[in-house]
């Protein structure tokens, strides 16, 4: 556990601060123990670290849950599903619960506002009725007047003192006021008329002397003078009883002034309906009433309202409702009912096709995820195996066409390597089957390069010591490229060393057969002839360097003529025949030159003439021969390179077109001054 949190704070400057920040935390607590005060500023400084600790943990946290536990896309689709399916149907459900709370609480508090409505207005009933008997009385005093209505309200009117809990009945004529109950006993304090109130007819809710209570105001003129009737009923439990009649218990709050403790009325005998089935759930609804402050000296509504609780359940309220519209009332809710059955059955519907959608696209992408475990260990033999049903499976399929593309490229690339590493080897022969030096004369300067244009070349070149102060010139092109036109080139160079050496070293001179330059391109002509294919052959260029004599004899088979540079000019040693290999009887002919002190033999492959630009212009002999010219007196590998710098700006590119080979020869002086 130790080890992850050393980590945690050596790499994160944030752990860091989170230390401290707990440190500081852990400080300030003990400070507080030990009752030492610490300033509000540094309070309030740790207490913002900590937030912003908070927030970057958080946020911390949120990656982690989302780079490694939602990584599998079946986590992902779950959550997906929750936050798309789940969560809003959870919510909307939620929603209409919340609103049936709310709407029910509320209807509840309706009814109990309108039963209290019903109270007040049987109360302003009630005074009309005892108006219409004042008026008629045939009393005319005050005292009788009220005498008679006393007894009226006492005897017809007793009987019904169960519907009007407490009722207290004010009457005043003129100066003559007498309070009563409804049953004819007196009460010590009458009811005061208000000087706000002016109509001779009024009803509704009371604050008076911090009791709530429902008032009815009534005034007409009798015989017996101007009469005021005033009926006011406390709100009290039986009434709160009287008001919550099938609907539930009622409570009202009464604020107090001054911070005391509010009045609390409940009602007495009613009792939380019963539950009818797991769908009749509780609801509570408030109301507010504001009483007129009965005492204050004009119409005023009282500061603070007083509060009505109503504790009921959802079918009880829509019992009362329905029973109030008739039977055929819940119509409605029934449909209501029916619909949402058939949208939870379709949303069960959308929750299988879902399921069912879900694992198949996770069961794709997991085999498509096992699939590029194995091609990643390097196994592309692995196929997902998938019908392309839909654009996932197509995937899938897809998946297979690419693994067996790259199985396919794969093999090629390694048989190409194969290739590559056989082109090599072979490149390694060649390069042994070139002389690795020019052999040295008196007063001669020999050289010869080969640049292939592959790995290996068709082209040839070859110095052959002949013994007594000769050496023999070959260079040849192979018809082609490549391994066939390699291969040929070695044949070609066993077949010539056979001719002289006859199985013995090149050392023994005077073992030697002596063989003149056409007589070796015939023999090399039958054998190319006979063990190649057809319409195989190969130029030859052949001479035989004599250092006493300083003489040059030569044949060339078909081959580009070499220049023979002198100071007085230029000469091409084109005698000769055709190519070797086309044709079964020809002859050759050979030329005999004598070498000045200076001249420069170099004979070339059209490699290096016939390589061609952009435009589709070959490079050609005139600047091959510029070129040599104004690097004549310069070392021959200086010379070749040249000439190959020349060549590859000619063509613009560093690729050769086609193998280049070049022979040199230069005289700097006679033997007899060399010796």
């Amino acid at each position: 556990m130790l080890q992850p949190l050393l980590r945690e704070y050596c790499a994160h400057r944030m752990a860091r601060f989170t230390f401290w920040i707990i440190v500081c935390l852990v400080a300030l607590r003990i400070a507080d123990q030990l009752q030492v005060r610490a300033p509000g500023e540094i309070r309030l400084v740790v207490w913002l670290g900590v937030v912003v600790a908070g927030v970057y943990y958080l946020i911390r946290l949120g990656k982690f849950i989302r780079n490694r536990m939602l990584w599998r896309l079946s986590r992902r689709l779950i959550v997906t599903y929750l936050f798309i399916g789940l969560v809003p149907i959870i919510l909307i459900l939620a929603l209409v619960w919340i609103g049936a709370m709310i709407i029910n609480g509320q209807f509840a508090a309706f009814l109990v506002n309108t039963q209290l409505q019903t109270h007040f207005d049987e109360l302003k009933q009630l005074n009309r009725v005892i108006a219409h008997e004042a008026i008629h009385t045939r009393a005319r005093t005050p005292e009788g007047l009220i005498r008679e209505l006393q007894d009226f309200y006492r005897n017809d009117l007793g009987r019904y003192g169960a519907s009007y809990p407490q009722l207290e009945i004010t009457l005043r004529v003129g100066s003559y006021t007498r309070a009563f109950g409804l049953t004819g006993e007196a009460v010590v304090q009458p009811v005061s008329f208000p000087r706000w109130l002016h109509e001779e007819e009024w009803a509704g809710i009371v604050m008076d002397h911090n009791q709530l209570a429902l008032r009815a105001v009534d005034q007409e003129e009798t015989p017996a003078g101007k009469l005021t009737l005033i009926l006011s009923m406390p709100v009290t439990p039986t009434l709160l009883d009287m008001v919550g009649q099938g609907i539930g218990p009622v409570e009202v709050y009464e604020p107090r002034p001054s911070g005391r403790q509010p009045q609390v009325l409940h009602s007495s005998s009613l009792r939380f309906p019963a539950s009818v089935s797991w769908f009749d759930f509780p609801v509570l609804g408030f109301s507010e009433i504001n009483p007129i402050e009965w005492g204050s000296s004009q119409f005023k509504e009282r500061d603070v309202p007083v509060v009505v609780a109503v504790h009921s359940r959802i079918f009880t309220l829509n019992g009362q409702l329905f029973r109030t519209l008739g039977r055929h009332s819940s119509a409605p809710l029934e449909a209501f009912v029916v619909i949402g059955i058939v949208f939870l059955i379709i949303e069960l519907i959308a929750l299988i096709i879902g399921v069912k959608l879900a694992r198949t696209i996770t069961s794709t992408v997991g085999r498509l995820q096992v699939a590029t475990e194995r091609v990643k260990a390097g196994d592309f033999s692995h196929r997902i195996g998938l019908p392309a049903r839909d654009q996932v499976s197509a995937l899938g399929e897809a998946f297979d066409t690419m693994t067996a593309s790259v199985q396919r490229l794969m093999q090629e690339s390694q048989e190409k390597l194969r290739l590559e590493s056989e082109l090599r080897i072979a490149h390694e022969v060649q390069t042994q089957l070139f002389p690795q030096q020019a052999p040295e004369l008196p007063g001669v300067k020999m050289f010869g390069i080969c640049r292939p244009a592959r790995g290996v070349s068709g082209d040839y070149y070859d110095f052959l010591r002949l013994g007594q102060g000769r050496v023999g010139l070959a260079l040849g092109d192979v018809s082609g490229k490549g391994i066939f036109a390699a291969l040929l080139m070695a044949s070609i160079q066993s077949a010539i060393h056979a001719q002289f050496y006859d199985g013995r070293r090149p050392v023994e001179a005077s073992a030697l057969v002596p063989i003149s330059p056409a007589e070796l391109l015939l023999r090399l002509n039958r054998q190319l002839y006979e063990n190649t294919p057809e319409g195989k052959y190969a130029t030859f260029f052949y001479a035989v360097y004599d250092a006493q004599s300083q003489t040059l004899t030569y044949t060339n088979a078909g081959h580009p003529p070499p220049f023979l540079f002198r100071r007085d000019g230029l000469l091409r040693l084109d005698t000769g025949g055709t190519v070797l290999g086309l044709f079964p009887d020809v002859s050759f002919q050979q030329g005999q030159i004598e070498l000045q002190i200076g001249d420069l033999l170099l004979a070339f492959t059209d490699g290096m003439t016939e390589p061609e630009n952009s435009y589709g212009e070959e490079f050609g002999e005139e600047r091959l021969v510029e070129v040599v010219r104004e690097a004549i007196d310069s070392p021959p590998d200086f010379l070749a390179e040249q000439i190959y710098r020349a060549v590859t700006d000619w063509t613009g590119s560093s690729d050769l077109q086609d193998d280049m080979t070049m022979l040199y020869l230069k005289t700097m002086t006679s033997m007899k001054q060399a010796q």
